[in-house]
């Protein structure tokens, strides 16, 4: 029998847009979902209570963006205020996982596919969520 792997949710979350993706029901692939472009906290948790609903999700993961060292910086200080948000609207755990280098990474995926500049901003986030899914689902599966 196939074990079922917990529906997780990750976010991608920036200054101008939010990237969201999901794993598969087994665990082994991640697919972006989407990105949110930031309007109001309340309007933007909203759209990740539907994604949420939508998947099924029992956890969530969001990207922190530790400096180089280690350390968190202003950025970092942001999205702990996000997740304090989120923790408020919704009851799931809500896990921080580092995210250094998914932007970097996505944009030269996307510069060596040739993705025109302006079609990169609108999926570089959805993507980032799904280096930050991958990263985090190998890490639970090391685990196991």
């Amino acid at each position: 029998m196939v074990k079922e792997f917990v529906r997780i949710l990750a976010i991608d979350f920036g200054n101008a847009r939010i990237g969201l993706a999901v794993n598969d029901a087994l665990g082994i692939t991640a697919q972006g979902v989407g990105s949110i472009n930031r309007t109001t906290i309340e309007k933007d948790i909203e759209v990740i209570k539907r994604t949420i609903s939508s998947h099924h999700i029992k956890e969530i993961v969001v990207g922190m963006p530790y400096l180089l060292d280690g350390t968190k910086g202003k950025q970092a200080k942001r999205v702990e205020d996000f997740i304090s948000e989120l923790k408020k609207h919704i009851q799931l755990p809500i896990k921080e996982w580092d995210e250094r280098y998914t932007t970097v990474r996505a944009e030269e995926i996307l510069s060596e596919a040739d993705v025109h500049w302006k079609k990169r901003k609108a999926i570089i986030d959805m993507l980032a969520a799904t280096f930050i899914l991958e990263t985090y689902m190998e890490h639970l599966q090391s685990k196991n």
